[in-house]
């Protein structure tokens, strides 16, 4: 039980970066605010609301990145109890059952009972947030090709003959080997191995949402 409790959030994560979607966007779409999801992927509940109110934000989230909410939202409420509990509909369920009645019911809040704290949306990402990694490839392709051209230069060829010659070598080399740029390939890991650390992981979130 422990260690499913420890991989709940990280799988969550995980499963949230394979689709590309950022913090801020998850926020924007959901109306909850990033720092409550980041919490939420680093099993931190401290902040939290609880039950309908938890449960509907976790469906929220399993739905934006492809899990099956109801199985995510199962999950949630065995695992962390005291923001999950049920009892309410149980009681409720029993009630009508006592009565006859056929209750309609449906796990979420009304919209206008969201606590007004975890209703500011966050910007949408603009064009870095979007494209950050590709961005950060080619400054990274380009300061390459720069250096090296720099480097031949001083092996007395000209500039632009050497610029042409570097720009084609390195690109061939990319396409060759990796079948992408030397910059994306060197940029994508450095984004995972950054994504690794906690205290970083977020911050990257951050950044990707501006």
């Amino acid at each position: 039980m422990q260690s499913r409790k420890a991989t709940f959030g990280p799988v969550l994560r995980a499963a949230r970066e394979r689709k590309g979607i950022t913090l801020r966007q998850l926020a924007s779409e959901t109306k909850v605010s990033a720092e409550l999801w980041a919490d939420l992927e680093d099993n931190n509940l401290s902040r939290w609301p609880r039950q309908v109110f938890a449960r509907s934000y976790v469906r929220d989230y399993a739905i934006r990145v492809g899990l099956d909410p109801d199985e995510v939202v199962n999950e949630f409420c065995r695992l962390f109890p005291e923001w999950g509990d049920r009892r309410a509909e149980r009681g409720m369920r029993g009630h009508a059952d006592i009565v006859s009645h056929k209750l309609e019911w449906e796990d979420l809040p009304q919209s206008e009972q969201r606590r007004a704290s975890d209703r500011a949306a966050a910007a949408a990402p603009g064009f870095f947030g979007r494209h950050h990694l590709g961005v950060l490839a080619v400054l990274f392709d380009l300061l390459v090709v720069l250096c090296l051209t720099r480097l031949t230069v001083l092996f007395g060829a000209a500039y632009w003959t050497a610029l042409a010659l570097n720009t084609i070598a390195y690109n061939a080399v990319g396409t060759v080997f990796a079948g992408r740029s030397v910059g994306l390939i060197t940029c994508d890991w450095i984004l995972r191995t950054v994504r690794s650390i906690p205290a970083a992981r977020r911050l990257v979130s951050r950044v990707q949402g501006v």
